[in-house]
């Protein structure tokens, strides 16, 4: 016989379980894409930022290739799943960009660690990016660069080439002279196909260079035709290749193509840095990333080396060091005879704020920790460096904005012909200023991660600098700084509903849109322009794009720290503890929010994937060629059509299903796991870690439940973090404002189009004693789930129904109907297994 008092501990125990159960999915790990979330332990628990970022790196780089982010060799994909296009038009490609996460997660892995060898790891990895097939390049001290008209739509190309219009590079003999035995440039190539999915490989599945863009500003990553880096007449059309179908020539040769996205080996030689000023840095590593450094040298100029200035035009000479804008542009493109009988080279004119890294130029000319500055080899690298530094950081006080976001950048040849600039067009340094450089499809200066990824590293120089007692460059950097992030904190949404009506906890600026109009001043060298018109508008929020929210985040506690905020104590400027405290509340709601079996991840929607069944893709009249699968090249074809080997991917079937159901994708739900995603992420738990590391994470969070205002809005004193109490979410008395939100579409660069649909609750309402937000209505009235009568549906509910089930006690009246959540006239565990579910968030009504 079982004792009352024992009976009511059974069942009190039995409610505590069911309580934890119900709690754990909100507090621990939250609903992510519609689902439960992660369900496996963390490896290294996740109390502490340290311990967060040793669980995520187990997931991404330890168990990387089970977990489907890297190959089986190691090599990082674009993203874990395949079906995705921007930029990459497969998620089984890599990019350089991809490559250089990988080492710059590897070095705050050391940094945390306190010991060396990640780092080592990862940079040899990421040099199967370095071309290996250059023949002849380090043996031919002047590589041409012959002149082409470069035009705004493919449909104008092939264009041909400019006999006798010939630059010279001033520099590479430099790079022969000092690295005269290498086989070629120490330099990555942008795009590879990891596993030969598109088979210029031969189809054995190994690892392929491959390049795509090649026709235009107005050549989107829907309308291009790719290609392997090394042509060798296999494919395409006989006797032209795939080569064939971009120029005008009878017969093509044989060769090798190259190009560059400096951004990419900018961030890995930053994470080679910041590994030797934390102590852990392996000098093997920094000769090779000094020799990098040096070799980048070679995107400081003019696309065909010509003079930098407004009356330039294409049919001016080269120019030697006159061709020198000392910033990172585009690219360098680079090439020649798989014979190595010829060789070529190209810089480009058009330069982007995005690409510059003002830390990786501090790097190069820091003599105190001189890991980079003491590898670089070749002539000139010192007094280079120290020009691209200043010339860095005043491109960035010209194209800042009074508000604080930067716009786009400049070129030294108009519409790519050199053509005579507008009039009244602003300049910096005889460039003209272009809102978009480079691509207009979409504009190349709308994705917010154009912002966040580049003043990171401003971020990181006004930290360093302050640290190195340098001033002058650290007082710079905070100028720039102050006004970018209060701009940032001002703008980024907490509470609010997102397009659909839906409340979200978070969201920030996903598109800007530049004035028609809008410019900046002409620069003046040594005053910082006042640009008042250099206007913009936000276009559009999101709260999905892990990457930039965690690049935003890593900025903000940078800043913060260089401000000397000190978590509890007050410390710091009221800007600083602002910001510190909305990057700890993105990167603790993320982890709650997002968090999965594998990652952080939210689902996303993207409209321009119709553009796969849609876009026209040009191909001359006169081009007739396959692709290494046998689907035809040829007039007519569009994006699919070259590319068919989706047709055998489940999830593509999807996406093909649902365009031909809807007509577009606008509202087709996908996941993805970019691992640049997760390298920005990693990247601010790791920053947290470092610069603040007695911050404790908040677990409380959840995508239906309100943020604590003190979370995120208080200048007065840094959160320490740990239990929010005694603050609270306030309860929400009317529905959420809908403020207006665009969903844009990808750009070149890789961004998401946010449209999340969080698990649909009412009004929700968090008080202290709660764990899940409840409906509320009057008391005693019927309300399926209100056990106690209290008004709203709880876990006290599930505790009274649970009593009544162990002590046989029958509930009555509306108790009773309340009770009956299955609707069945009757109340028993079925009733009691669906109230748990409701308030765990696996069903969201009865």
């Amino acid at each position: 016989m079982v004792l009352k008092k024992t009976k009511k501990a059974i069942a009190f125990a039995l409610s505590l379980s069911m309580l934890a159960a119900v709690a754990s999915p909100i507090t621990a790990s939250a609903k992510v894409n519609g689902k439960e979330g992660r369900t496996l332990p963390e490896k290294f628990g996740d109390d502490t930022y340290k311990n967060m970022f040793d669980s995520l790196y187990d997931d991404v780089v330890t168990n990387g290739t089970a977990n489907g982010y890297l190959s089986k060799d190691g090599v990082p994909y674009h993203a874990v799943e395949t079906v995705i296009v921007e930029a990459p038009d497969y998620g089984h490609e890599t990019t350089s960009e991809a490559m250089s996460y990988l080492v710059w997660i590897a070095a705050m892995k050391d940094n945390l660690s306190g010991k060396s060898g990640e780092l080592a790891k990862a940079w040899k990895t990421m040099e199967v990016m370095i071309p290996s097939e250059q023949s002849g390049f380090m043996k031919k001290t002047e590589p041409s660069a012959t002149y082409s008209d470069e035009w705004e739509l493919p449909e104008k190309y092939p264009t041909d080439m400019a006999s006798g219009n010939t630059g010279l590079n001033p520099i590479h003999k430099n790079f022969c002279s000092a690295y005269g035995s290498d086989n070629g440039l120490y330099l990555l190539h942008w795009l590879a196909d990891v596993d030969d999915w598109y088979g210029f490989g031969g189809g054995s599945g190994k690892f392929t260079f491959i390049n795509t863009f090649q026709r235009g500003e107005q050549e989107s990553c829907f309308e291009t035709i790719p290609q392997g880096c090394v042509e060798e007449l296999k494919y395409g059309m006989e006797g032209r290749g795939i080569k064939g179908a971009f120029t005008t020539e009878d017969k093509v040769a044989e060769q090798y193509a190259y190009t560059n996205a400096p951004d990419a080996e900018e961030r890995a030689i930053q994470g080679v840095y910041w590994a030797n000023r934390w102590g852990v840095g392996d000098a093997s590593v920094e000769k090779l990333a000094g020799k990098m450094t040096d070799e980048l040298r070679n995107d400081m100029f003019d696309k065909y080396y010509k003079k930098i200035g407004e009356t330039t035009t294409k049919s001016d000479s080269s120019a030697g060091y006159e061709g020198a804008h000392y910033l990172m542009s585009w690219y360098t493109s680079w090439g020649g005879a798989l014979d190595g009988a010829w060789t070529w080279q190209i810089g480009c004119s058009h330069c982007h704020q995005f690409y510059q890294n003002a830390l990786m130029a501090y790097a190069a000319n820091d003599t105190k920790y001189s890991c980079i500055s003491s590898n670089m080899k070749a002539e000139g690298a010192a007094k280079d460096w120290k020009e691209s530094l200043e010339r860095q950081l005043e491109f960035y006080e010209w194209l800042q904005t009074p508000e604080g976001p930067f716009a786009g950048g400049a070129t030294n040849s108009w519409k790519g012909r050199y053509e005579p600039y507008p009039s009244g067009i602003a300049t910096f340094y005889g460039m003209a200023y272009v809102a978009h450089p480079v691509y207009a499809d979409p504009g190349s200066n709308g994705w917010i991660g154009n912002q966040v990824w580049s003043t990171q590293r401003i971020a990181e120089l006004y930290w360093a600098a302050k640290e190195d007692g340098n001033t002058e460059i650290a007082n710079r950097a905070k100028a720039m700084l102050d006004l970018w992030v209060k701009w940032f904190t001002d703008n980024v949404k907490w509470n609010k509903a997102d397009e659909d009506g839906k409340q979200v906890p978070f969201q920030m600026p996903s598109v800007l849109k530049w004035g028609d109009n809008a410019q900046p001043d002409t620069y003046t060298p040594g005053k910082k322009p006042a640009n008042s018109n250099l206007t913009f508008t936000i276009d559009g929020y999101g709260y999905s794009d892990v990457g930039c929210l965690s690049s935003l985040s890593n900025t903000m506690l940078w800043y913060a720290a260089a401000e000397g905020v000190k978590p509890g104590t007050g410390d710091g400027s009221e800007l600083g503890i602002k910001a510190y405290n909305q990057a700890k509340a993105l990167i603790d709601a993320m982890w709650v929010c997002y968090r999965d079996d594998i990652g952080v991840s939210n689902t996303e929607t993207n409209g321009s994937l119709s553009r796969i069944f849609e876009q026209d893709v040009w191909v001359p009249e006169s081009y007739n060629g396959k692709m290494p699968n046998g689907d035809a090249i040829k007039n007519g074809i569009k994006f699919i059509d070259i590319r068919t080997m989706y047709r055998d991917d489940a999830e593509f079937k999807k996406l093909e299903d649902y365009y031909n159901e809807h007509k577009d994708t606008k509202k087709f739900e996908l996941n993805y796991h970019r691992f640049w995603h997760i390298g920005d992420y990693l990247m601010a738990v790791g920053t947290m870690a470092t610069l603040f590391p007695d911050a404790v994470p908040d677990k409380d969070y959840a995508m239906d439940k309100e943020v604590p205002e003190d979370r995120y809005n208080n200048t007065t004193e840094a959160r320490k973090g740990g239990d929010p109490s005694p603050t609270t979410a306030p309860t929400s008395t009317t529905e959420p404002t809908a403020d207006p939100t665009v969903s844009p579409d990808p750009t070149v660069e890789p961004t998401e189009t946010p449209t999340v649909k969080p698990t649909e609750t009412t009004t929700p309402t968090t008080p202290a004693t709660t764990t899940t937000p409840s409906e509320t209505t009057t008391p005693d009235t019927g309300l399926l789930g209100d056990v106690d009568l209290s008004g709203t549906i709880d876990v006290t509910d599930l505790s009274t129904l649970s009593l009544s089930l162990v002590d046989k006690k029958e509930l009555t009246g509306q108790s009773f109907k309340n009770a009956d959540v299955t609707k069945d006239g009757k109340v028993d565990l079925t009733d009691l297994a669906t109230l748990r579910q409701y308030l765990s968030k696996k069903i969201t009504k009865f």
